[in-house]
């Protein structure tokens, strides 16, 4: 003989609070592992663009 018995229970219903609540649990923003500068490409023109247009060192006098 079993001794389980089937039980019912309700739906429980969330507030609009507790739904907003647990959806910003859930989709909480990762946190910065490091502050480490990122690849930028646009970065290499700029950089290029400044070597190119600085001015040259002197010659050395005869």
């Amino acid at each position: 003989m079993s001794v389980h018995t089937p039980t019912r229970t309700r739906s429980i219903r969330a507030e609009a609070a507790e739904r907003t609540a647990v959806r910003g649990l859930i989709t909480e923003p990762e946190a910065t592992v490091s502050g480490a500068p990122v690849y930028a490409p646009e970065a290499v023109l700029l950089l290029l663009a400044a070597v190119l247009l600085s001015p040259r060192a002197p010659k050395p006098s005869k």
